[in-house]
């Protein structure tokens, strides 16, 4: 169980049907249970896994033609990289902080979690990832929980430019593409039988979110419907995350924002680009 602590609360989170350890915490956040918790609030959450039991022949055969050619032009033709970097190395997650900062500060959108992110590379569980051009230069990063059981992006961050034209955004998708087929070969060679992609809009209307949703499906794979539950283990906790619900009913908290005493679901960098299209600029 990973705790963190805000100003008045003491946040516990647990993951994909953990049970929490004896720590005393306000209340307990159940990221992607296999069913809901009794007695708990929940909610439902979509995402999109692939299977890495499979062999790598089939998992290429069932990916769209048009990414297993991004994946060869990016070995190929634009001679990328792919490097699996020091997730405990406190410079190089200064170096995504940055990166992700910049895109922040230029589209208005909250700040890199860094305190949370923090807590998966102490634990030995972050596993970080990114695509070089010839030069060295990183044109893409992914962050990915790992787990014996799954392997579940976090973030997915590129190099930030004020007007990207029409070959760098392709070279950051067939960066994308290298990514993900190297960390799945490199995941299934570990004994983890599940990648998931971190989200799936069910929406209609979000023509962004459904790119990113076709970029996911374009690795073959299914959707897998999960539960996310909110787990209040103190009187200070129930009081407190009620009245971060009566806040944002009211409209002094927008939905999803972080009360001063914890959020009441989760922090901004927990959510999947399928929640938050500002979530993965790499994925634009």
């Amino acid at each position: 169980m990973f705790v963190l602590r805000s100003r008045f609360l003491t946040r516990g989170e647990v993951w994909f049907d953990e049970e929490p350890d004896g720590r005393q915490v306000d209340w307990i956040y159940h990221h992607e249970r296999s069913s809901p918790l009794p007695n708990c609030r929940w909610k439902e959450f979509y995402t999109w896994q692939i299977d890495l039991q499979k062999p790598p022949a089939e998992l290429l055969a069932e990916m769209n033609k048009i990414t297993v050619r991004k994946i060869t032009d990016a070995e190929e033709k634009d001679t990328l990289r792919w490097e699996r970097c020091g997730a405990r190395d406190g410079k190089t997650l200064d170096e995504v902080q940055r990166m992700w900062n910049e895109f922040a500060v230029a589209q208005k959108t909250p700040l890199f979690e860094r305190d949370w992110i923090d807590q998966f590379s102490k634990a030995g569980t972050l596993d970080l990832s990114v695509a070089k051009d010839p030069a060295g230069n990183v044109l893409a990063c992914h962050l990915v929980f790992l787990t014996p059981k799954r392997a579940r992006q976090l973030i997915a961050i590129s190099p930030y430019r004020p007007a990207p034209d029409v070959m760098w955004r392709g070279a950051v998708s067939r960066a994308n593409c290298l990514i993900h087929w190297k960390n799945f070969l490199a995941y299934k060679e570990q004994g983890i039988p599940c990648f998931d992609f971190g989200g799936w809009y069910t929406g209609t209307t979000n023509i962004q979110l459904l790119g990113i949703n076709q970029f996911k499906k374009s690795f073959g794979g299914q959707v897998v419907r999960e539960f996310d539950c909110q787990e209040i283990r103190t009187a200070k906790g129930w009081a407190m995350l009620t009245a971060a619900r009566l806040l944002e009913r009211a409209g002094v908290l927008k939905q999803n924002d972080e009360a001063p005493f914890g959020a009441p679901w989760k922090p901004e960098a927990a959510r999947s680009p399928a929640q938050n299209p500002k979530i993965s600029p790499a994925l634009d």
